[in-house]
């Protein structure tokens, strides 16, 4: 996994960039656009150190009202999140953990989540290129290999092998011939 935010107002430019154009082609809503962008402006604010950081962090409150009123998207600034993080359908009903680490180019379904299991401790780290399906959820201090895609209602609660497919409640791995299978 490499960089889990931008580091300078040069670098959030150039993230801002990428998180629009892949919510644009993949997300498929201008609001995804909006929601990843708010998320992306409080995540600098919350985890840079520097003055424009701080005038950042005020100028994107008002979006991020709007995402969490408006979507339910609730997305903390303090997410340790890689670049090009796609919220398709405006992140409707997105909820993540401040805890959770997520990779490169997930890509989150509506009503989908990463959370703590309580009274467990520890959050979940996601790994790159992983599909969160609608309504799927993350919970604990599980791992989700890279590649993987979690379908739509899963609840994972152990951890999930790199590009596995998993489904079900609780989440079971298929292997390739189910999945060849289903399709």
């Amino acid at each position: 996994m490499a960089a889990t935010h931008p580091a300078s107002l040069a670098e959030l430019v150039v993230w801002i960039v990428e998180d629009a154009k892949v919510n644009r082609r993949r997300g498929g809503a201008i609001l995804s656009v909006v929601a990843v962008v708010s998320f992306r402006l409080s995540q600098f604010g919350s985890r840079a150190a520097t003055r424009s950081a701080t005038v950042v962090r005020l100028l994107s409150l008002p979006l991020v009202a709007f995402s969490r009123l408006l979507l339910g998207c609730e997305i903390p600034g303090s997410l340790a999140c890689g670049r090009r993080l796609v919220l398709a359908h405006g992140g409707r009903g997105v909820i993540i953990v401040r805890d959770a680490v997520l990779g490169d180019d997930v890509l989150m379904a509506p009503y989908s989540a990463v959370g703590a299991a309580y009274p467990t401790p520890g959050a979940p780290v996601i790994g790159d290129g992983v599909y969160i399906g609608t309504h799927a959820t993350v919970l604990g201090p599980v791992t989700v290999g890279t590649g993987a895609f979690l379908g739509a209602r899963a609840l994972v609660l152990r951890d999930i092998e790199p590009g596995a497919f998993a489904v079900g409640t609780p989440a079971e791995v298929l292997d390739a011939e189910s999945v060849a299978r289903a399709a």
